[in-house]
């Protein structure tokens, strides 16, 4: 399957505004961008990458303008554009991401028509991935999980991996992650 694949990412003023009392402006947007491009650089080689965001990047992926309309009504704009084919979605505060869960994901929708995987508090969603074109709302936000599942209806394959789980949204899970192995031979 030709897959595309959508990272939202957030004008730089707007990331991760709550690590805001753990690490400074500058360090919150330096590490969402090498997130990001660790992101980026793992589903490069599995799908065609496009990032959805304010402004462009000039880091080797396709780029979608985010006009600001909310999350959700950008990736079903996005998906629009993209149309038909498979789609796809991963996050881009994952950064213990690996290429085989990407894999993983992607086969599990190719199989069952719709993967999504969870975050690791089993509430939300840090990535679906949607084989066919069938009608999905996108309703990522407080208890994304619950309504993808029931959007998505019995099609649907739950993929539950370390680094599709591990996004980094709190003090708390910045401080985990940077005493994980993984971060250590990233940043």
């Amino acid at each position: 399957m030709n897959w595309n694949l959508v990272i939202p990412f957030k004008a730089a003023d707007d990331r991760k505004q709550r690590l805001a009392g753990a690490v400074s402006k500058a360090e919150r947007v330096r590490l969402t961008e090498q997130w990001m491009q660790h992101v980026c650089r793992i589903a490069r080689p599995l799908a065609r990458v496009i990032l959805l965001s304010p402004r462009a990047s000039a880091a080797g992926h396709g780029w979608l303008e985010d006009h600001g309309r909310g999350l959700n009504m950008e990736l079903a704009l996005a998906r629009a554009v993209l149309a038909p084919g498979p789609f796809a979605i991963i996050h881009a505060d994952l950064p213990s991401l690996t290429g085989e869960e990407v894999q993983a994901l992607l086969d599990a929708a190719a199989s069952s028509g719709c993967a999504i995987a969870p975050d690791r508090h089993g509430n939300g969603t840090n990535a679906i991935a949607i084989a066919d074109n069938r009608p999905f709302a996108f309703h990522f936000g407080a208890g994304s999980l619950m309504f993808h599942q029931r959007e998505a209806g019995n099609a649907c394959t739950i993929v539950t991996a370390a680094g599709l789980a591990c996004d980094i949204d709190t003090p708390t899970d910045l401080a985990e992650w940077r005493d994980s192995p993984a971060a250590a031979f990233k940043f």
